[in-house]
């Protein structure tokens, strides 16, 4: 047996890990809370991380698209109102000091 087969098994093995991890999505459940409140959705950052203003926030319900223009970001808090009824989706990110998480949140508004 070769010396080269340990060492394409571990190269195959590694490659295999690090593309897992490049294409696994990160979750930001833990990083932010989402409210929603009578048309209002705020998303606020938890300890450690902050709204990332850079990002194209959005907020889709039915045929209404509400952009970055919409939303109110503050260093812990993005705000969009005025929103109308209806299930939703939410796209924004928070970061922390070494990354940042993506997220995709179903609201339901009220």
């Amino acid at each position: 047996m070769s010396t080269m087969f340990p060492k394409r098994i571990f190269a195959i093995s590694a490659a295999f890990a690090i593309g897992f991890c490049l294409s696994a999505p990160a979750s930001a459940d833990n990083d932010f809370d989402v409210a929603v409140s009578k048309g209002n959705v705020t998303v606020t950052a938890h300890t450690g991380w902050h709204i990332n203003k850079d990002y194209p926030w959005k907020l889709v319900v039915g045929d209404a698209k509400l952009d970055k223009s919409k939303f109110s970001l503050a260093e812990t808090t993005a705000t969009v109102t005025g929103a109308p009824k209806g299930t939703g989706t939410l796209k924004g990110a928070v970061c922390s000091a070494d990354q940042c998480h993506t997220f995709q949140k179903d609201v339901n508004i009220d």
